[in-house]
């Protein structure tokens, strides 16, 4: 049997869906404690199985092991990182393309493919194996994801092979390409991968088309976002790029994309990404926020040669 045959069949009945609903919504109605009671009921699920079907908030359905971080978000809340999200709900349209480097389990890809419709189109790329096997299961269970073409390897700025690490917590999201950040970690070598530039994984129609890419790779972003600067000028000029930006993985490298950036056009957003369940139960969203200079610790930045409406 094949993983994705077996988690094809893996079916949580619509009553149940329901019950769970219902219970996350009395947690977050709450007037104390809620926390405690979503790790008392997180906890029950847990020792009941590890993988359900979840429902997103625009009515994807995906497979959740909610022993992964990410996933556990998902089944739970319908979301995964709210303000990310937002910015892709609002910044696609149908007809438009959206680049997804460091796809994961298919979240943002099937928010950007319900979001852009049969007109549009989405490029999932995501390098490691068995996380790509869990994409597509997750593609196979939505059939307006007929516009998603999912690409098993990893973006960079050369042709190459890499080592690909995975991570001792439960996150397949922290899995990395960069040594150093593995070594820090704890992380173990899990796979080589096939690399290849983003531009040559890329349809020439995908990349005078594309409205938005996401790049989050767990470090590996200055070599990709270089690739893109290099051939800005293949690009739209409405193209916008959501990436996350970790200095303290190269300082220099992460410097130099922000210069290259700004001096292209492009103003830089912060954008809030908190993981905080409490937040999460509350649905509070944070404005993004403009900034002149690098930031001296990870987060995502968003790209745009727009101005917006922001925080302070």
């Amino acid at each position: 049997m094949t993983y994705n045959n077996h988690f094809l069949q893996i079916f949580t009945p619509p009553v149940l869906i329901r019950i769970h609903r219902m219970t996350i919504s009395l947690i977050s109605h709450l007037p104390f404690s809620r926390f405690r009671f979503l790790r008392h009921y997180d906890r029950l699920l847990k020792s009941l199985r590890g993988d359900y079907i979840g429902y997103t908030f625009f009515n994807a359905r995906m497979i959740c092991n909610i022993h992964d971080m990410i996933q556990s978000y998902i089944f739970h809340f319908g979301v995964w990182e709210p303000e990310i999200s937002q910015i892709i709900e609002n910044s696609l349209t149908t007809g438009d393309v959206f680049i997804d480097v460091g796809a994961n389990i298919g979240y943002d890809s099937l928010l950007a493919a319900w979001r852009v419709g049969q007109l549009g189109k989405v490029v999932a790329i995501e390098a490691s194996p068995t996380t790509f096997a869990m994409l597509e299961a997750n593609l196979n269970l939505n059939e307006y994801a007929k516009n998603v073409r999912a690409v098993q390897i990893a973006a960079s700025d050369r042709f190459e092979q890499l080592n690909l690490y995975n991570m001792p917590e439960h996150n397949i999201g922290a899995s990395t390409t960069i040594a150093s950040r593995a070594i820090g970690r704890g992380g173990l070598f899990f796979a080589k991968v096939q690399a290849k530039p983003l531009l040559e994984i890329l349809h020439p129609e995908e990349i005078a088309r594309v409205r938005l890419i996401k790049i989050d790779v767990e470090g590996a972003e200055p070599a990709i976002m270089s690739n893109i600067l290099d051939s800005l000028h293949c690009f739209p000029a409405n193209m916008e790029i959501i990436v996350e930006t970790s200095p303290h993985d190269d300082y220099e490298a992460s410097r130099n994309v922000f210069i290259r950036m700004k001096e292209a056009g492009f103003y830089a957003y912060v954008i809030e990404n908190d993981y905080d369940r409490e937040r999460y139960l509350s649905r509070a969203l944070s404005l993004p926020v403009k900034t002149d200079e690098l930031p001296d610790v990870q987060c995502d930045l968003f790209y745009t040669r727009r101005r917006l409406n922001c925080g302070p």
